[in-house]
């Protein structure tokens, strides 16, 4: 039993021997400064972003003043020439937080309506605009729109930062009853493209 005993033992001590050396040839790697690599994904997603600003004359409505003489044609708005070179006071701005151009839309909720419920038309309200710079002939005349009441596509690509200029001018027919006319006209900026 002595035999089988020494026999038993040696290899118990070969395995002890040869598993400590495994572990130390495993982990010599460790106290070379060998690196591990890997790698992973990164991602973010950003949102359209836009804001619009009003300039103080828009903002603060869109006058005709009072007309004395009927019929009337392209009566101008307050603001439309008095600006720097004849410019408009009347414009929209996307402001520099923004990170997307704006296409502007314009609507009104119903022709100009008098305390008495009389109208003027609504189509002879009209607008020009899409200008990124304004004087005596921009915008002009000659591209005038007549207003809606659901929103339509005014202004397209106005950059961050840039500011669209818009004038304005009434026809009154003749015969159109004395008083004071009122409506609302609303402005929308949607991300280049969109629908209004």
């Amino acid at each position: 039993m002595n035999k089988k005993r020494k026999i038993y033992t040696a290899i118990l001590y070969t395995l002890l021997i040869a598993s400590i050396v495994l572990l130390v040839v495993q982990n010599v790697s460790g106290f070379t400064g060998f690196a591990t690599e890997g790698s992973t994904y990164s991602n973010v997603s950003i949102q359209k972003y836009l804001a619009i600003n009003f300039g103080n004359d828009l903002a603060n409505g869109i006058y005709f003043g009072n007309v004395a003489t009927l019929p009337a044609t392209n009566v101008n708005a307050t603001h439309n020439y008095d600006g720097a070179s004849n410019a408009t006071n009347y414009y929209l701005t996307v402001s520099t937080d923004s990170n997307s151009q704006v296409d502007f839309c314009i609507k009104a909720n119903t022709g100009l309506t008098s305390a008495a419920l009389d109208v003027i038309g609504l189509g002879n309200e009209t607008y020009a605009t899409n200008y990124t710079s304004s004087d005596l002939t921009n915008p002009p005349l000659s591209d005038q729109l007549p207003m809606n009441t659901t929103y339509k596509k005014a202004a397209t690509g106005i950059g961050v930062g840039q500011t669209d200029y818009w004038r304005f001018w009434l026809d009154i027919p003749a015969g159109q009853a004395s008083g004071d006319y009122n409506n609302t006209v609303s402005f929308k900026g949607v991300t280049f493209g969109n629908i209004c």
